[in-house]
């Protein structure tokens, strides 16, 4: 419900209990392994590719693929906020944030 995508795709890892979660906006498959090492029962991301799911569900780590879109869009006020922060005093520098963006995959 908090991510702007119409589904996600579960992988579901068994009876595991969810007590620690990992995050990797946009395409963070390759760090399924790097997820489970740090104890995370659960990994969002997107992109998922079938291999990398298949890895999760091995390690015993649920993974919930939101895909591209609806992991990044979020960030993109969070972003925004902190580069004017950061930049400003620096000129002459205009941060715009994407607002309209819409996720190019639909359900068919």
């Amino acid at each position: 419900e908090a991510l702007p995508t119409e589904h996600v795709r579960f992988v579901d890892a068994g009876d595991r209990p969810v007590r620690k979660v990992a995050l990797c906006s946009g395409a963070g498959a390759e760090f399924v392994d790097r997820a489970a090492m740090m104890g995370a029962d659960a990994y969002v991301t997107g992109d998922v590719r079938y291999h990398d799911a298949q890895r999760a569900a091995e390690l015993g780590m649920h993974v919930i693929d939101a895909g591209h879109f609806g992991t990044e869009f979020p960030v993109v006020a969070t972003l925004v906020n902190r580069l004017r922060e950061e930049l400003r005093g620096e000129g002459e520098v205009e941060v715009i944030a994407d607002r309209e963006s819409k996720d190019f995959f639909s359900l068919a």
